[in-house]
């Protein structure tokens, strides 16, 4: 199912659906942070961490509809331990989705 928040992604070898619009998403980002405003704001500071990272590409999946299972595999072959940069465009992509929409 997609939504106006959803985005599709070439990345990790396929194409996924992201999306941090998803109920599910949003309610385990309001209750163990940052919060999407923040999140923005370090961003677009630079002032990210490997697990702001991971962190938005990981809900990001699942509320696309990965499961849980499948988006450990992804996590562990092509975020953990990788270098930063490729995933940052990936995790601010899946961001700002979420404040401006897929279009």
């Amino acid at each position: 199912m997609t939504t106006e928040t959803s985005r599709e992604i070439t990345w990790a070898g396929g194409t996924h659906t992201f999306d941090l619009g998803h109920p599910w998403v949003r309610r385990v980002m309001s209750f163990r942070g940052p919060a999407p405003a923040v999140a923005l704001a370090r961003f677009e500071a630079g002032n990210y961490t490997p697990e702001d990272v991971e962190r938005l590409i990981e809900l990001g999946l699942i509320g696309g509809g990965v499961p849980e299972r499948h988006v450990e595999a992804l996590l562990d072959q092509h975020v953990r331990q990788k270098p930063l940069a490729p995933n940052v465009v990936i995790a601010s992509t899946v961001l700002a989705s979420l404040f401006v929409g897929a279009a």
